[in-house]
């Protein structure tokens, strides 16, 4: 896990970045988004040199985020809200008699990047939906992932402040707030449910929460089981920027392909490094969740430690050498829209090719896949 604090910047710079840029026009479609590569080198280096020629700079945490605001009736074309300003907000096409879904990115992230367009269509596509994508990428493009971490409670409180914002002035139902987080975001999330509190978010999806500086927090400090009315977290790096704590931090923990190497890494998407494919591809699954409910069946495990030792499988018998002939029947089914409560540690196989899952209601025992990072380790070593 201490790999990418030790990469250079000038490692950084000699990568390939993509070619695309956004835009005015923002989907998950050739041209219309920003590769996570090529913002990544180029936020890395502009808030490098930031700080070195104003290391004593400070501005408001609220004021650093913005809210991209997009419904069926401006489908790729964002309004920018801000907290406290009605006048925005009626002017918008914010409707609060629909469901809010916002999505908060993670480290080294931004609004405008293909993932947070795919999360937006996949919500669109199933009707009437007020889509945020809250942008903190002030904060989050910055190689120091421990200076990142120490500001994520400030950003929660202020996105706590937005969220009861819209509350008090649209008449949103806090139960009709869903928070998917990635990564880091998870946490933003997690935070951002405690600061709420007692009023309680409907859902947080986190989408691989960060591992890193959180692993040696308590739930008061990072994302809790109890921090919306249903938390739900989707495991898909172990290996590197992932956090393995499971039902510590959710009512339902879930590791597609036990949480180690992905099927379709590394990136199949073209959209992130290749050794972080394993970690966006909890967001991918998601996205194809929401678009179909019941695309990833879930196998329900005794406990984390069968997912560690890959003994999972149809009533927690299967071993690790019968994978390729075991077919289990569905327990339930991982992320989805609207959320589908569920407790416990629970086991998803994939498929190699886009949407990933199966929609027969079976779970496709699977022998664990190298992780990317090993892969990668393996061909520089």
């Amino acid at each position: 896990m201490q790999l990418l604090y030790s990469i250079p910047l000038v490692l950084l710079l000699l990568l390939p970045v993509g070619s695309e840029s956004a835009s005015d026009f923002f989907a998950y479609e050739r041209g219309k988004c920003e590769i996570a590569i090529s913002d990544v080198l180029e936020g890395l280096v502009k808030t490098s040199l930031r700080r070195l020629t104003n290391p004593s700079e400070r501005v408001s945490q609220a004021n650093l985020l913005q809210y991209d605001l997009y419904t069926p009736r401006n489908p790729q074309e964002r309004q920018i809200l801000r907290s406290g300003n009605v006048q925005l907000l009626r002017k918008s096409n914010f409707n609060g008699k629909w469901p809010v879904r916002v999505a908060i990115h993670g480290w080294t992230g931004k609004s405008t990047t293909c993932y947070n367009a795919a999360i937006k269509d996949a919500y669109l596509s199933r009707g009437n939906y007020n889509v945020i994508i809250m942008d903190w990428s002030y904060q989050a493009m910055d190689i120091n992932y421990s200076r990142v971490s120490k500001q994520l409670r400030s950003i929660a409180a202020s996105v706590a402040k937005f969220l009861h914002f819209l509350h008090s002035s649209a008449g949103v139902p806090y139960e009709q707030i869903y928070l998917v987080g990635h990564s880091a975001g998870s946490h933003i999330a997690g935070l951002t449910g405690k600061h709420l509190s007692p009023a309680r978010l409907g859902a947080i999806f986190a989408l691989d929460p960060a591992g890193l500086s959180q692993l040696g927090l308590g739930p008061t400090e990072r994302l809790a089981p109890t921090d919306a009315i249903y938390v739900e977290s989707i495991h898909t790096d172990l290996e590197l920027l992932g956090n393995p704590q499971g039902t510590e931090l959710s009512q339902a923990a879930i590791f597609p392909n036990w949480g180690l190497g992905q099927p379709h890494c590394p990136n199949a998407t073209a959209t992130e490094f290749d050794i972080s494919c394993d970690h966006f591809a909890s967001l991918f699954y998601f996205v194809e969740s929401v678009r179909r409910p019941k695309l990833f069946g879930a196998v329900r495990c005794n406990s984390l430690k069968s997912v560690r030792k890959f003994t999972c499988g149809c009533n927690n018998s299967a071993k690790y050498t019968k994978f390729s002939a075991v077919a289990c029947p569905a327990d339930s089914y991982m992320g989805g829209e609207p959320a589908q409560p569920k407790k416990g540690v629970f086991y998803v196989s994939t498929l190699r090719q886009p949407p990933y899952g199966t929609a027969d209601g079976l779970v496709h025992m699977q022998p664990p896949k190298m992780s990317t990072i090993r892969e990668t380790r393996r061909i520089f070593a």
